[in-house]
């Protein structure tokens, strides 16, 4: 009878990851079909009310509330989206962008959240955690912008 129930405690940390794994492939393949229904969506247009290759830190931050909003992003993605400009916006500049940069200067958001994930990885101290939520915010802003995955 003990042995049996040392037995069951060991396999208990195997289950817990069998769950985990389980949730993990839950929520990509819901993160990919809420993308897909995005760019599906009947009430969309082809042109898309926001373009992630080009647009500036302002914008960027705008267009995360109003996806927010209409439940493409979670609370955290929007959050993580939208800090950077509400700091500048606050203090008026943040690690060398000014307010009016933020205002101003453009770049491509996707791009630059692939390279910023690169950077994350190569410093070898990001969690698969941190890892996957860039790689879901960047599958759904794909999604969104392109119509399909494009990391896949």
């Amino acid at each position: 009878m003990i042995t049996q129930g040392i037995n069951n405690y060991y396999q208990v940390p195997n289950t817990n990851q069998s769950v985990r794994e389980n949730q993990r492939n839950t929520q990509t393949v819901s993160d990919a079909q809420q993308g897909q229904k995005i760019a599906q969506s009947p009430n969309r247009s082809v042109d898309r009310a926001f373009d992630f290759t080009n647009m500036t830190l302002a914008e960027q931050s705008n267009a995360a509330k109003v996806l927010y909003d209409q439940g493409v992003l979670s609370m955290g993605e929007m959050a993580f989206m939208t800090g950077r400009y509400g700091l500048i916006e606050h203090d008026g500049s943040l690690g060398g962008t000014t307010l009016e940069q933020a205002n101003s200067e453009r770049f491509n958001v996707i791009a630059n959240m692939k390279e910023s994930l690169a950077t994350v990885k190569g410093q070898g101290q990001a969690t698969p955690e941190v890892i996957n939520n860039y790689n879901t915010l960047i599958r759904k802003l794909e999604v969104y912008q392109f119509g399909l995955n494009t990391s896949a």
